[in-house]
């Protein structure tokens, strides 16, 4: 027997057709604002009128609404404005530091045929005594010196003495503070690199001292014209 699906008396439920909302995420936009406020008034009991004061709010919501809207999107694209300035920015400052010598945060020494600069190293707290190691390409401590009375802040240390007698090349150096105390001083090291090139990636500029890649954002001085 078949069962009779499309009587009258048939009570066989469909699916309702589920459109897919405007904003699935939730966002109470402008137009949507819009629409909710235009429905509202359409659809009022005509014994029972909107109250003008509480209209009156809504429009005056709606307009809130609008302005915070568009102050939101002026901002969106200053702010891309501003990335894009400050991307063109830093594009030239990199081009026009190859050729010179930098500043920037990092441990590397480089030892040429006339010896070793000094290096720059910033101190925290109250300075103290320190313990200087050179280390080589592989990374082997090859020297250590003992250093006395380190003044806090950022400073230039001549390290000739250590590392004289070094063949000239790339090194490491680490440089561990402690005061009067003993207690550990924080220490910020950084590295004298000559810039030759610069490489770009998704990530913006890097500038290269030979095979060591530096962020820009590292440098933290332009120090010379080389040459």
């Amino acid at each position: 027997m078949i069962d009779a699906l499309t009587g009258a008396d048939s009570q066989v439920s469909r699916p309702e057709t589920v459109l897919n909302p405007q904003n699935p995420g939730g966002v109470l936009g402008k137009d949507e604002f819009l629409q909710l406020l235009v429905a509202q008034l359409k659809n009022q009991d005509p014994m029972n009128p909107l109250n003008a004061e509480e209209f009156a709010a809504q429009l005056a919501q709606f307009s809130s609404l609008e302005q915070l809207l568009n102050i939101n999107e002026s901002l969106e694209t200053t702010q891309v404005q501003n990335q894009g300035i400050m991307d063109a920015m830093t594009q030239s400052t990199a081009l026009g530091v190859i050729g010179k010598e930098v500043l920037a945060v990092g441990n590397v020494i480089d030892v040429g045929e006339d010896g070793v600069l000094p290096i720059t190293v910033g101190i925290g707290g109250e300075g103290g005594a320190g313990i200087l190691k050179v280390y080589d390409a592989e990374g082997n401590e090859v020297r250590t010196k003992n250093l006395t009375d380190l003044e806090p802040g950022r400073q230039e240390i001549d390290i000739a003495e250590a590392v004289g007698s070094l063949d000239p090349g790339r090194y490491a150096y680490s440089l561990e503070v402690s005061g009067p105390d003993g207690t550990p001083m924080e220490v910020q090291t950084f590295s004298r690199l000559e810039i030759n090139g610069v490489r770009y990636g998704p990530g913006g500029p890097v500038l290269m001292a030979g095979d060591l890649e530096v962020p820009i954002g590292n440098v933290v001085e332009v120090l010379a014209n080389n040459g």
